[in-house]
């Protein structure tokens, strides 16, 4: 490797340093602070709309001088792991989970999930499709089978009652949360407000090669409720609702 390669690769770092930190690194020697300033501009502005877009309400809730201070931290300090612009939100929720130095002003307890519960409409609306498709029997009878959900759906479990945050609302205390996201066959992303038996009953089935009877089941026992057949009734009629909804294709 030549001087001059070494040279360049000095001179590349301490620009893209003076871009993430203009007010602790030092501009390159022979850049005029004209030319430096619109680089500094068009690189953070670019940044910032793409992370904002995801997180509207986010940045409502904080205000926009604590959300321009997170963006500029992000910017400053997080390093990517992936050079996909649109993955740079995904990106903005990892520097989230190990920032521990902002105020609460900026950073109150709720921004993760919120932040989280926003990005996973992004997720799910651009996922792609599955390319080899299961053969599904649409309607199948749900009880003695296997449900096949669609392949977008996300189960959420949160602390606090992130679908409610707003600058109206923001919560003073925990209340877990179980949401479920899909897209439909519409490509519209949806989302279902779930009660934990519901949210358990899913889990099972996502975790369990069994039909939705062997799962009720397994539910009822969860729950002492010595009624199985009661609880089985109970949850296929959930089962099949979900199915009305496009979450349940039908059955394997």
């Amino acid at each position: 490797m030549t001087k001059s390669t070494l040279s360049f690769q000095q001179y590349q770092q301490a620009f893209t340093a003076h871009i993430r930190d203009p007010h602790n690194r030092p501009r390159p020697k022979n850049v005029q602070a004209k030319g430096m300033d619109v680089y500094k501009e068009i690189v953070f502005n670019n940044l910032f709309e793409s992370v904002s877009a995801c997180f509207p309400v986010a940045q409502k809730v904080i205000g926009k001088r604590a959300w321009l201070k997170l963006i500029r931290g992000f910017f400053r300090e997080h390093s990517s792991s992936t050079p996909i612009f649109r993955k740079i939100p995904e990106e903005f929720l990892a520097y989230l989970s190990k920032t521990q130095t902002l105020t609460p002003e900026c950073f109150p307890p709720y921004l993760i999930s919120l932040c989280h519960y926003e990005w996973v409409e992004l997720l799910v609306s651009t996922m792609a499709d599955e390319v080899d498709k299961p053969d599904i029997n649409t309607v199948g009878d749900l009880r003695m089978n296997h449900p096949a959900f669609v392949h977008t759906m996300q189960l959420l479990n949160y602390e606090y009652a992130v679908q409610k945050i707003s600058p109206r609302y923001k919560p003073k205390e925990k209340v877990t949360t179980q949401l479920l996201v899909y897209r439909n066959t519409e490509f519209k992303v949806k989302f279902v407000e779930l009660n934990t038996i519901t949210y358990r009953l899913i889990e099972i089935l996502m975790q369990e090669k069994v039909n939705c009877e062997q799962a009720l089941t397994m539910l009822a026992k969860e729950i002492n409720q010595p009624q199985t057949e009661s609880i089985i009734q109970f949850g296929l009629e959930i089962l099949e609702d979900l199915r009305s909804q496009g979450v349940i294709l039908g059955v394997y």
